[in-house]
């Protein structure tokens, strides 16, 4: 779009003009109406020409690209006719937006195809663009790869050629069994609208990242890529190389080729690609297991309680045995430090946690194959002047190593994914002034978490021993991973139609999707979950009567009954928009969008819900429970009917059409669809899906009495009980009551009300910069409550309901409640500069930088599910004082910065164009820049949270400041657990053990409510004055992130062959082998307090996502490339 003066800046009504696709050579035009301008719709991007002619005037002829998403201006100065009559432009279009507000970044082609991409990754190319952090903290339990602006790492709308591509669940990006998204060698280009004030821009609120996939030309083209990497190109971890390890075997290989061309000249096209790797991925752990000397005097212990013939007897030999035979030879019989015993306070009169360890530590390395892989066809058709349609296909299948376990193979779990998808796009032009686009997709999307060997891991180890205890023993018998997957079937139906006349632009469209989840039985967490609190209750056979409330085990199972399900979703949305052409350098645009997402939907009534909330429902616990709980509900809760979105923007040149300078900006409504796997909480909800946390008893399952047997006798009591209406009275004093999930009344979408003013600023046609300022405020965001039930500490109850109940007091017949609500706030303002520059004068290439200086706040972070990073906790401390919680995101980064370039290098120039062709040109190096200020964290006390789930509590307690949280201490490579010599966090004890007289927090398990708690004195830790400090959420702040990636390619034309060139290179990511330090230890009762443990680095690498390959030090990949 543009508008066309001549040069005495009046407009030209009534030009000729006509832009021609060079790929294929169809042509389209149209006329500049009575204010100048001119408009062309829907156009693929790529390279076009453009032609202006009038009476008059001298031709003029542009080569412009179009691009991915807003509109590219293009505006253009006729000139008084003379002898020559043409003027030819070779220089690309202005690198401005002068039709919208809209805030958005296009990454071409070459960026693409050239930058080096850590796993050809296609989320990461969204990594580049401005006010983009990057999460580099790959802790269990994360989720997102990035956050726009502020913006949570779950609100981003990805889109192929148009076709929805997210996962309702968590809404991320439809991911393959490695946690890459494949598919980055079809994409033609990708555009990142982080702020999309145009009414087709929907469906998530952070952004819409929008990729469009090549297609074949006139011409017959393609390339075959191949990709190396094993053990002797990368550098040692470097905690592996301070602790004397040797670098782990690894091998890499990943593979890439396509092929397009006619199949009928000038009508029919086609485009096949494939790509896949295949990996054995190093997985490196530092494991802890007892000592000899432990485990000979905790048999000891076992048979002089139960008997060397009992069944805890055989029980704790077979922990001992597996344990045993997980050494690789190479364990020192301590744990991280020499002065660290293992036994995180336990100890024995013979000297056991006193002079003898209780655990030895080994670096165990393991890896096993895995491998992913995508065949995808598209077909275009130019059906004729009006009319032109493709159609595409994508087959994805993979099985990836989710879980390599460090004691035993036999507990290892797989992700099984596949992916099937399908579309046909027709576009139709009425004359030169509408047009219209229809789309129609469906995906089948498969995904599974499963151990390898259930039975065989049952045989094994019939449970899954977890240690509360920090710094004590690894766990035992994998992650009681049962079984859990969902098919995810989905059809999509769009409209688009534009329409100019007079200056507006006037846009209307609809989409409407239909999406139906299968899920199998859920056998998730079934054989249970032991949890000693400390190492004496695990000593002692499962507890200590003498310290009962302290020194337990819990065991968390799960039972079932749950059939396969059918769970269905509707969105549908519509919007109209006007862009007005007010003046010949004002747009003014004004738009109306409408979105509906329906509540998850069971036709065979699979939910099980409470009659309300959870807080407006009778806690007497002489109802019986089948009138708390309703049965075989098709809804789970009510949601917004309409989400109203109004938006408006500008764009404003105020020097005139002829000039590069724009000021810009808009305000709008944007919504984040609620995470349709809050589903799941209730088709797997009591009484279907039974979880009970039974506490003090034995922890053999076999024993006379055992945790076991009491979860056991409580699911079969509950489940008769349900059904025949009894009350918590009549299952008996034993009963161990269930947990529980519900919601709010009603849920409502996040809101984000969004502004932004930019200035762009154009040098000719190759240089770009801007300065905006971007806001948002947040409302109806999600909380997770899990201690909806919980009494005895802070502003909960002081003790469950009597009958009948005298409020306040909590609901007797539950244990953990989880209860979802919508009222979390969050705010964001920041600032970006974006400088581009293209430039052919030393080389071709480009350079994209972008800076970002941001302040991000909230209550709760990332959608409310998962964290963003594992230094903070989506749960509230106090879910009583939700207010109490603001302070900075998880994602809050108040300076960042990345960078990409792309450079052929002017050898031949520089040696004044002498030397061998073959030797001086070809020359090519790429690569990224990145780096941020440090991500938030907050410091817990586990050990207290961990007792507190008796009442009921499942959230995490802050650590209580000594004292006023005075400034912020900066750490790095001195706060290690090589060295700690200057901590992040002061320790809590001394070498002997005693409390830390300069300790910034009061010590483990002396919180006497949120914020408040005892110093030390001289009866104990715990028994010195009173203070009541508040730490605050998120305070403290990890080490600065550094990152820098490079490539190197050389290209030579391959004889005989016309237009093809055979590429070698190498890619280096982590170029400087810089060490980035994660997060420090940040539970206080943990022996290593402070102290920082581990390497970040990037979501996405050469060796998969999340799947526990180290890839924090340098790693060098062979390239190698046909291309023609």
């Amino acid at each position: 779009a543009g508008v066309v003066i001549d040069q005495t800046n009046a407009v030209v009504p009534g030009a000729d003009v006509e832009v021609e696709d060079l790929a294929k050579g169809t042509t389209q035009s149209t006329k500049t109406d009575t204010y100048g301008a001119y408009r062309f719709f829907f156009l693929p991007p790529g390279r076009y020409a453009l032609r202006i002619t009038h009476a008059g005037f001298r031709d003029q002829k542009r080569a412009v690209y179009v691009t991915l998403g807003p509109p590219v201006s293009v505006n253009l100065t006729l000139e008084i006719a003379q002898a020559s009559t043409t003027v030819n432009v070779t220089d690309e279009a202005p690198l401005v937006q002068a039709e919208n507000g809209d805030a958005s970044a296009t990454i071409n082609q070459e960026q693409i195809s050239e930058v080096p991409n850590p796993g050809n990754d296609l989320t990461y190319v969204v990594q580049s663009a401005p006010g983009v952090v990057m999460s580099t903290d790959t802790s269990i339990n994360t989720l997102g790869h990035f956050s726009i602006l502020g913006m949570p790492g779950t609100s981003y709308q990805y889109t192929n050629d148009g076709m929805n591509e997210n996962e309702n669940g968590n809404n991320q990006s439809m991911g393959g069994s490695l946690g890459l998204v494949l598919g980055q060698n079809q994409i033609q280009e990708a555009t990142i609208v982080s702020t999309g004030y145009s009414g087709q821009f929907g469906g998530a609120a952070g952004g819409n990242i929008n990729y469009i996939t090549k297609s074949g030309s006139r011409e017959f083209h393609g390339n075959a890529q191949y990709y190396w990497n094993g053990r002797v190109l990368n550098a040692n971890d470097w905690f592996g190389k301070a602790f004397g390890n040797p670098r782990p075997f690894s091998i890499a290989n990943q593979w890439a080729g396509s092929f397009g061309g006619p199949i009928s000249k000038g009508k029919l096209f086609f485009f096949l690609d494939s790509e896949g790797l295949r990996l054995l991925i190093p997985q490196i752990y530092f494991v802890t297991i007892p000592s000899p000397e432990f485990e000979a005097a905790t048999i000891a212990n076992i048979d002089s309680k139960f008997g060397p013939t009992s069944a805890s007897d055989a029980f704790y030999r077979r922990i001992f045995d597996l344990y045993d035979a997980a050494p690789a030879g190479n364990e020192v019989a301590s744990g991280i430090s020499p002065t660290d015993l293992g036994c995180a306070g336990f100890s024995l009169p013979n000297g056991l946690g006193v002079t003898i360890p209780c655990s030895r530590s080994f670096i165990k390395t393991r890896g096993r194959p895995s491998q992913d892989a995508l065949t995808s066809g598209r077909v275009d058709w130019n059906l004729g002047n009006n009319d032109r349609a493709f159609s595409r296909i994508q087959g994805q299948h993979g099985l990836g190593a989710f879980a390599s376990d460090a004691i035993n193979p036999v507990f290892d779990a797989d992700y099984d994914v596949s992916l099937w998808q399908g579309q046909l796009v027709e576009t139709h032009t009425f004359g030169s002034t509408a047009a219209s686009q229809f789309l129609v997709a469906g995906s089948d999307y498969y995904f599974a978490w499963k151990s390898r060997n259930p039975a065989q891991a049952f045989l094994a180890f019939p449970t899954v021993l977890n240690f509360w205890s920090t710094g004590t023993f690894a766990s035992l018998g994998g992650g009681g991973i049962g079984a859990y997957g969902v098919d995810m079937k989905r059809y999509q139906l769009s409209e688009d139609l534009v329409k100019a006349k007079r200056g507006h632009k006037f846009g209307f469209g609809a989409s409407l999707e239909r999406t139906w989840w299968t899920v199998p039985p859920n056998t998730v967490n079934a054989v249970g979950q032991l949890n000693p609190q400390t190492l004496d209750a695990f000593y002692q056979g499962g507890f200590d009567s003498a310290n009962s409330s302290v020194d337990f085990t819990s065991l968390t199972q799960s039972f079932t009954s749950q059939s396969s399900v059918l769970v269905s979703f509707l969105n549908y949305s519509l919007y109209g928009q006007d862009e007005w052409h007010a003046r010949t350098n004002l747009t003014l645009s004004l738009g109306l969008r409408a979105e509906h997402y329906s509540t998850p939907f069971c036709a065979t009534g699979c939910f099980a819900r409470t009659a309300g909330p959870f807080d407006s429902i009778s806690h007497d616990p002489a109802q019986p429970y089948n009138k708390a709980i309703l049965l075989h509900q098709k809804h789970v809760f009510s949601t917004d009917k309409i989400l109203w979105a109004p938006r408006f923007s500008f764009a404003w040149q105020p020097f005139g059409v002829s000039h590069n300078s724009v000021f810009r900006g808009g305000v709008g409504f944007f919504y984040n669809p609620l995470q349709d796997g809050l589903a799941e909480s209730f088709y797997i909800n009591a009484p279907i899906y039974n979880v009970y946390t039974v506490r003090r008893n034995n922890l053999t399952p076999n024993e006379t009495t055992s945790l076991f047997k009491d979860a056991f006798a409580s699911n079969a009591a509950f489940v008769s009980g349900f059904a025949a209406g009894e009350t918590l009275e009549s299952l008996g004093t034993n009963f161990t009551p269930p947990a529980l999930n519900t919601s709010a009344a009603k849920m409502h979408a996040p809101q984000y009300q969004k502004w932004s003013l930019e200035w762009q600023q154009a040098f000719g046609a190759k240089t770009a910069t801007s300065v905006g300022y971007f806001g948002h405020h947040g409302i109806h965001e999600l909380v997770v409550n899990p201690s909806a039930n919980a009494f005895g500490f802070g502003s909960f109850p002081a003790a469950p309901c009597s009958s009948p109940p005298v409020p306040p007091c909590t609901d007797a017949r539950f244990a953990q409640v989880t209860q979802y609500s919508t009222n979390a706030v969050s705010n964001y303002h920041g600032l970006v500069f974006s400088l581009r520059r293209q430039f052919s004068g030393l080389g071709n290439g480009l350079i994209q930088f972008n800076y970002t200086y941001g302040q991000a706040l909230d209550e709760v972070s990332n959608g409310g599910l998962f964290s963003f990073t594992g230094g903070s906790s989506v749960y509230p401390q106090d879910p009583n004082n939700l207010r109490g919680a603001y302070g900075p995101a998880e994602y809050d980064v108040r300076h960042s910065f990345n960078a990409n370039y792309v450079w052929e290098l002017p050898i031949k120039a520089a040696f004044r164009g002498h030397g061998p062709e073959l030797l001086v040109n070809g020359w090519q190096i790429s690569g990224t820049v990145f780096g941020r200020t440090g991500f938030p964290y907050t410091v817990f006390d586990r050990a207290m949270s961990g007792n507190l789930s008796q009442n009921n509590y499942f959230s995490s307690i802050y650590a209580v400041p000594t004292t006023h949280v005075g400034s912020e201490v900066s750490c790095g490579r001195n706060a290690t657990i090589v060295n700690a010599t200057q901590p992040c966090q002061p320790p809590q004890f001394l070498p002997d053990g005693s409390p830390n007289p300069t300790a910034n927090f009061i010590q483990a398990e002396c919180e006497t409510g949120f914020n408040a708690g005892n110093l030390p004195g001289p009866s104990g830790p715990c028994g010195g004055p009173a203070v009541s400090f508040a730490q605050g959420r998120n305070r403290f702040r990890e080490p600065a992130y550094f990152n820098t990636d490079f490539a190197i390619m050389k290209r030579t034309i391959i004889p005989g062959w016309e237009g093809a060139k055979l590429g070698i290179g190498f890619q280096f990511f982590n170029l400087l082998n810089h060490p980035n330090f994660g997060f420090p230890i940040n539970e206080s009762s943990d022996p290593y307090f402070g102290q920082i443990p581990y390497l970040e680095q990037p979501p996405t690498s050469i060796l998969g996502a999340n799947l526990g390959g180290d890839v924090s030090p340098r790693m060098i990949q062979l390239k190698a490339q046909i291309q023609f």
